[in-house]
């Protein structure tokens, strides 16, 4: 198949790179649902999102990410690659809004053989900005060239306010939580991605291309790093031991569980929003992969007053790897943690 192709020479600062709009319904977070198994309920229902605050239900992280993931890859094109990116989120984007993506070339760099671009993006609707991200991707040289991506480095060593911290968070310090997905990487689940935010990378989707490309086969987006740390869908809601908020009694299945992202959430609060994250991309994730994470507490700020509610400012430091061990990502998220009871 024909595909754009984009090389580093062509690239300057300043750029500006296509834009794109992208309506959100109804229909978009039932895609979101089955691309992401992201079922809490303020990302698909409505009269629960606007009890808490918000216009309507909204979209979740990972269909942000995947959106500006997407509009990267029709810009750059299958040659390219993602190192790195950011998710600082705004104000939410709900059913009714039309997604407006923006980007801008930041820079190009040399790093050994790898060719960077870092971009800055922007998702806003009709109020303003909703998301932002900081993203990094590798091009190839020169038209024909195979891209190379600098090694994936270390975690950063993070400091902790410590002295600020709360007892209860201090005492998780150092605590690593290990799960594992219940689902292997399939190429249907790749496909829903695709399809949530139709992004036609053939790298995703077309066995053939993909066989042929550098890979050698059908792989996952970069960007979908967080999607393969998600519980059952029926052990994912507010509570995850009754997670189903309009059948308060039925109880998780097929079995409840105690943590069902990873992390530690404190005992007083009940509702869970992220508000930065700074994602890296490693090895390629592959359909048969069954990815695991591992989760540790590394900053919890004070009590703080927020636009809703109280709540806890809670990073978590991720990564996720293969089966074999082999570290396909490194996440580093800020969860607020609010919903304090009364």
């Amino acid at each position: 198949m024909s595909v754009p192709a984009l090389t580093w020479h062509q690239v300057g600062e300043g750029d500006r790179l296509p834009p794109l709009r992208f309506p959100i319904s109804l229909k978009t977070l039932m895609l979101e649902a089955a691309g992401t198994r992201d079922f809490m309920p303020y990302h698909y229902h409505r009269d629960y999102a606007r009890a808490t605050g918000a216009r309507d239900a909204f979209v979740n992280t990972m269909f942000l990410q995947a959106l500006f993931a997407r509009f990267v890859s029709d810009w750059a094109g299958p040659d390219s690659q993602l190192v790195s990116a950011s998710l600082q989120m705004g104000t939410q984007l709900c059913v009714g809004d039309v997604a407006e993506v923006s980007g801008t070339v930041v820079r190009t760099w040399r790093d050994g053989s790898a060719s960077l671009v870092e971009l800055s993006l922007t998702v806003a609707n009709k109020i303003g900005p909703t998301a932002r991200s900081t993203t990094v991707v590798v091009l190839p040289f020169e038209r024909g060239d195979v891209v190379t991506t600098p090694a994936l480095p270390d975690a950063p060593e993070r400091g902790t306010s410590a002295a600020d911290m709360p007892q209860e968070a201090r005492a998780q310090l150092g605590i690593v939580t290990q799960l594992s997905s219940p689902y292997r990487v399939s190429e249907s689940q790749i496909l829903y991605l695709c399809e949530m935010v139709r992004d036609s990378n053939p790298l995703f989707q077309d066995p053939d291309y993909a066989a042929a490309a550098r890979f050698g086969g059908i792989v996952a987006p970069p960007a979908s790093l967080m999607v393969w740390n998600k519980a059952h869908a029926t052990q994912i809601g507010i509570d995850p031991a009754f997670p189903d908020i309009d059948l308060p009694e039925q109880q998780a299945w097929p079995r409840p569980v105690e943590v069902s992202t990873g992390g530690y959430q404190m005992s007083d609060a009940t509702e869970v929003i992220a508000q930065n994250i700074q994602s890296r991309f490693g090895a390629p994730i592959r359909p048969g992969d069954r990815i695991t994470m591992t989760s540790s507490l590394v900053d919890c700020s004070p009590l703080k007053r927020t636009k809703l509610g109280l709540g806890y400012f809670v990073t978590f430091d991720d990564v996720y790897r293969a089966e074999g061990g082999e570290v396909v990502g490194h996440v580093v998220k800020t969860i607020l943690q609010y919903g304090m009871p009364g």
